[in-house]
């Protein structure tokens, strides 16, 4: 009878420091995705942007990003990402094809990639500040 007394409490107490992990886990997550939707991207209008291609990068919390945006009269004719690293948001680089074919940075995130879709938006603005004329 004692022994199952003491496995039932160390259920109980693993089962609560799981429910600890993910609430904060959940926690931490919330906080990331707001702070990236507050990330402020600069208005760009491409027809004033140079003819080349430029570097950007974005980082917040364990999210990492670095681009290669090349323009050629005032369109987006590539990105490239060359260092995305992300966890679990892997599925947001296809945002970039989105920004080629519209010819803008400015696109939606990407649904279950958010913080990584609003880091590579905001790398590709910083690429692209850098060419202003």
């Amino acid at each position: 009878m004692d022994s199952m007394k003491k496995v039932i409490r160390i259920a109980v107490i693993f089962l609560c420091i799981v429910f600890i992990g993910v609430v904060g886990l959940k926690t931490w997550s919330a906080k990331l995705v707001k702070e990236a939707r507050e990330l402020e991207d600069v208005f760009i209008d491409l027809s004033k942007v140079e003819d080349g291609t430029y570097e950007g990068h974005s980082e917040l919390g364990p999210v990492i990003v670095d681009v290669k945006v090349t323009v050629k009269k005032g369109k987006i004719t590539e990105i490239e990402i060359v260092n995305h690293q992300n966890g679990l948001g892997q599925s947001a680089n296809v945002i970039i094809d989105e920004m080629v074919d519209k010819n803008t940075y400015d696109v939606d995130a990407v649904s279950g990639a958010t913080v990584s879709s609003e880091i590579i938006i905001n790398a590709v603005n910083n690429a692209l500040q850098k060419g202003l004329k």
